[in-house]
Parts: C-alpha cells; sequence; structure tokens
C-alpha cells in the first residue's frame, strides 16, 4: 500500500467499539487513526461511523464517541486494518481527550 499520509502517526493504542464490534486504536495523529479488529466490518469506504474510544484506565481519560471517514481497508491473515479521518469530535470535551490520547500515545 502507497504511503499517502501527510501527517506523521505515533504508535500506541487504546480499545474501541465500532457498532458494539471490539477493536484497537492503533497510530493516532490529531486528525486519525488506525483501527484493527479480529472480525471484520461492514462499513464501506467513504462511510462515516460512530467510534467510541475506550481509553485504558490508567490514562485517567473518559470515554468518548466520535465520528470518523472510514478512508482504507487491509485484510491481514488473523487481523483486519482499518484507517479512519477524524469528521466530528461530537463534543469539545471529546476533542480535548483525544489530544491527550495523540499526546500520551506519543510518549511510547
Amino acid at each position: 500500500m502507497a504511503e499517502n499520509r501527510t501527517e506523521y502517526r505515533q504508535p500506541g493504542y487504546a480499545k474501541v467499539l465500532l457498532n458494539n464490534t471490539p477493536g484497537y486504536l492503533r497510530n493516532l495523529t490529531e486528525t486519525g487513526f488506525k483501527i484493527i479488529t479480529l472480525t471484520p466490518l461492514e462499513y464501506k469506504e467513504g462511510e462515516i461511523v460512530p467510534v467510541q474510544i475506550l481509553p485504558d484506565e490508567t490514562s485517567g481519560l473518559g470515554r468518548i464517541t466520535l465520528k470518523a471517514e472510514l478512508r482504507w481497508k487491509k485484510d491481514e491473515k488473523s487481523s483486519f486494518e482499518y484507517g479512519f479521518k477524524i469528521s466530528d469530535f461530537n463534543a469539545p470535551g471529546n476533542k480535548s481527550i483525544y489530544f491527550k490520547l495523540v499526546e500520551l500515545y506519543g510518549r511510547c
């Protein structure tokens, strides 16, 4: 897959729920992230989906829900990877928490 990203992605993760499908948040930036799941998602590229982010308890951050556009999909042997671009933080507090996650996982 060609590298089209214009912003460096920080390694890190938190748990996520996409319509009750669990996954792991990876490669956070201020504008997007990657999600890894063990089962395929039924979303199509270009679709805006709600993403519930569940930060690790040790982070001290609360869970948030935001909307993100599915930009790409990749099937791996034992998992499925999805690239998302954030389209709406839904609330000012969500944006603040998300940026703290980017900062936190950027130190890993």
